[in-house]
């Protein structure tokens, strides 16, 4: 195939473009397919229906190719047997952890049922896609931009062969290279369509003109040099800036955690179409809000759903409508105007759209999670006949049969690990499908154990660790350190070393789940190298001292940095457990050995005769000296490593299993010893329950812990409170625990 783009320059960033083909395929030697490749992402049209949406990520120098059969019929297009082939594309071309800083292309073929190529890259049209307004604010540190538009039609009639409407303009096309290519290796989303029903709320909201959104850092580290994006200066369009101020400065205070909320509620309206609330010349502020109260709606999808979210709009109005669409996992909280914060936690959820007259199918081009979605008309007049979200997701979710657990809410837990689970594993094991969309580490070792249950096989976690194989030594990363997450960039040559330690676990695992050697044997050349760097950072003991970069052990104060600097004994208890994975990688008894005694040696220090301490520091003379933090993290790790027993440690563990876990109340009992949170602390502990015969009371813990969350959203969470991700892909492990434990 052959790599094609648009005449822009190769730096461009969040460039829309398509590429369009009118093809008579012959039906006298059976269905053609489409081969098809694309950076960043793509979305496909036939015959003026949604066909696919890609592509699998993978490395860099690398591409995957879908192969999507075509069809004759005439679709939503009504031409006479012909097939209408329409490719959207959108660049970023920034630094992020949802995909690698790359430059654009397309490269595609469409191959008759006999092998022969009926067309290639050359035979489509392409076009510059200017609707999408590009000079926007990044959606996230780890992801691109927000998507704002300006439409003066809609595009249906011109995917199917129809004339171009304004802001799209044919474009010559100049050859790019093409990456190696490889097959997509996991399977196709069906992309169904959820539709939200009618709004369980219709309402005003007065907008806050002074109000500003939340300053967050994928808006001022741009222009730093290393973190790459449009300074607010060069932005046409603030979309984030019309959420805040429907959503009012009180209530973006108390997300900042600066003041009350502000008391007033918006005022409710019968259901229907939204209409045109009186104008207002008061409003002199920038903006596109021009007006004292902004007609809004909201819709409940029932749990949280990912996908793109949908809207069918009519713009009545002579001078068209904005439709700006805030969305988030829950609902703003009581006495907050606007019924949805897209800022809670730390990224942005809006879209907008400014149409001209006329009727509008509208779909988002990059994947969201949504339960809550509130609609607003905040300029213009506009009905909304219909919303709803095209679900992108694991069509495997259900391929393998679960036995009911024969308890209500266990069964509700195993429901909403399962739709966590899909929502997370689309082309990658991701961490969640919200705010990163990130291929991460230690959580695709959880996540590996949920697919295996709910597919019967581990076909994501394959390329997941096939893209690690194929990953280069990126440059900002030190000599033999594989990426915390990827495909990714580092950005600021950032890694978590303790991630690099659970990958050689997962890999032991998954080899042992699969019996997969091909790709073990692909991810060994980086094993030496990485156990080489963490050999050079090792102190006089044999044990990680000192560690570089980001020392992660979970998200509570066993993190902070008196708690991880000197010798830090949960890494290391990690470290024992890593080295004899390699061993068995590697078939060397010799790490197998050093592991043994880099546990014994970290078991011997960190304990202080009643608890295992987080770390040890050297004093003047070169001493290490245990520096008195006790988490209850830190017993867990001692735990879960084989640094300690129920038999060998037996009071310890009594104290852990009757008075700890995640119903203690840590203002009564060892008030001291900080709690665990859930990545890993909460998740260990389950595990060590099943381990050591406490089979009843895992479920109970389970039950205890995640009922909650699968009643709020439908899906498990990063963290107990709702301040972070709530679709979070290593939680759908608890359905493995529950069934392990059954």
């Amino acid at each position: 195939m052959k790599a094609l783009w648009i005449d822009l320059p190769a730096d461009a960033m969040n460039v829309a473009a398509a590429f369009r083909l009118a093809i008579d395929l012959p039906e006298a030697v059976g269905p053609a397919t489409l081969r098809l490749a694309a950076a960043d992402s793509y979305r496909l049209w036939i015959n003026g229906r949604l066909a696919a949406h890609g592509p699998a990520r993978t490395a860099h120098g690398y591409a995957r190719v879908d192969e999507i059969p075509l069809s004759s019929q005439p679709g939503k297009c009504g031409t006479s047997g012909r097939t209408i082939i329409f490719v959207e594309i959108r660049s970023a071309h920034v630094p992020c952890f949802d995909g690698i800083d790359q430059d654009a292309f397309f490269a595609a073929e469409v191959v008759a049922a006999d092998g022969r190529v009926l067309a290639t890259t050359d035979d489509f049209e392409a076009w510059h896609d200017a609707t999408l307004v590009r000079r926007v604010r990044r959606y996230s540190y780890q992801r691109g931009f927000v998507e704002s538009y300006r439409l003066a039609a809609d595009a249906n009639a011109f995917m199917c062969g129809g004339p171009a409407p304004e802001g799209w303009t044919r474009a010559a096309a100049v050859q790019r290279q093409l990456p190696h290519i490889l097959p997509r290796g996991v399977p196709y989303p069906k992309l169904a369509f959820h539709d939200a029903g009618a709004p369980i709320w219709n309402g005003t909201v007065e907008p806050d003109l002074s109000a500003t959104p939340p300053e967050r850092r994928e808006v001022s580290l741009v222009g730093n040099g290393w973190f790459k994006g449009y300074l607010p200066s060069e932005w046409e369009d603030d979309s984030a800036l019309d959420a805040a101020r429907l959503l009012g400065q009180s209530a973006i205070d108390v997300q900042e955690g600066k003041r009350a909320p502000n008391d007033d509620a918006p005022d409710a309206t019968p259901n229907g179409a939204l209409h045109q609330p009186t104008q207002t010349d008061e409003a002199k502020e920038s903006g596109d809000i021009r007006r004292q109260a902004i007609p809004a709606q909201l819709f409940d999808f029932g749990r949280t759903i990912t996908g793109f979210l949908s809207l069918r709009v009519r713009a009545a109005n002579p001078s068209g409508a904005t439709i700006l669409v805030a969305f988030d996992e829950v609902r703003a909280p009581d006495g907050v105007p606007f019924p949805v914060n897209p800022f809670r936690a730390s990224w942005t959820r809006v879209l907008k759209w400014r149409l001209a007259p006329g009727d509008y199918d509208l779909l988002a081009f990059n994947p969201s999670s949504v339960r809550f979605a509130a609609v607003a008309i905040i300029d213009g007049a506009a009905e909304i006949g219909r919303s709803g979200i095209v679900d992108y997701e694991n069509p495997d979710k259900a391929r393998a049969v679960l036995p009911p657990t024969g308890d209500a809410t266990l069964d509700a837990i195993v429901a909403a690990a399962r739709e966590t689970f899909a929502q997370n594993s689309v082309d990658l094991l991701t961490d969640c499908p919200s705010r990163e969309r990130a291929g991460w580490l230690f959580d695709s070792l959880f996540t590996g154990r949920a697919e295996s249950l709910f597919t019967g096989r581990n076909t994501v976690e394959r390329v997941f660790l096939e893209n690690y194989a194929l990953a280069p030594q990126l440059a900002e990363l030190p000599n033999g350190m594989v990426p915390m997450c990827y495909p990714a960039e580092a950005l600021k040559g950032e890694y978590i070393a303790n991630w690099s330690l659970w990958w050689l676990l997962e890999l032991a695992q998954y080899r042992k789940r699969t019996g997969d050697e091909a790709t073990v044997a692909a991810s060994r050349p980086k094993i030496g190298p990485l156990l080489a760097y963490f050999e050079s950072h090792t102190g006089p003991d044999g044990l990680l001292e000192d560690m570089p970069g980001w020392v992660f052990v979970e998200w509570s104060p066993c993190n902070d940095r008196d708690h991880v600097c000197g010798v830090n004994f949960p890494s290391n208890f990690l470290y024992a457990a890593a080295l004899e994975a390699a061993a068995s990688l590697l078939d060397r008894p010799d790490l197998a050995a050093k592991g043994a005694e880099v546990r014994e040696k970290a078991a011997r220090l960190a304990w202080n005769g009643e608890w295992f301490e987080d770390n040890a520091v050297r004093d003047a003379t070169g001493a290490l000296r245990l520096q008195d933090h006790i988490t209850e993290t830190g017993q867990y790790y001692a735990f879960y490593f084989g640094a300690a027993t129920p038999e060998t440690r037996p009071a310890l563990w009594e104290r852990l299993r009757t008075e700890f876990g995640p119903s203690r109340d840590v203002k009564r009992t060892f008030p001291e010893i900080p709690a665990s949170n859930a990545i890993p602390g909460a998740y260990l502990r389950l595990e060590l329950l099943l381990r050591n015969g406490r089979a009843a009371q895992c479920l109970d813990e389970i039950r205890n812990y995640f009922a909650p969350m699968a009643r709020l959203t439908g899906t498990l969470w990063e963290n107990l409170s709702p301040d972070a991700s709530m679709d979070h892909g290593f939680a759908s492990s608890a359905a493995w625990l529950i069934h392990q434990a059954l």
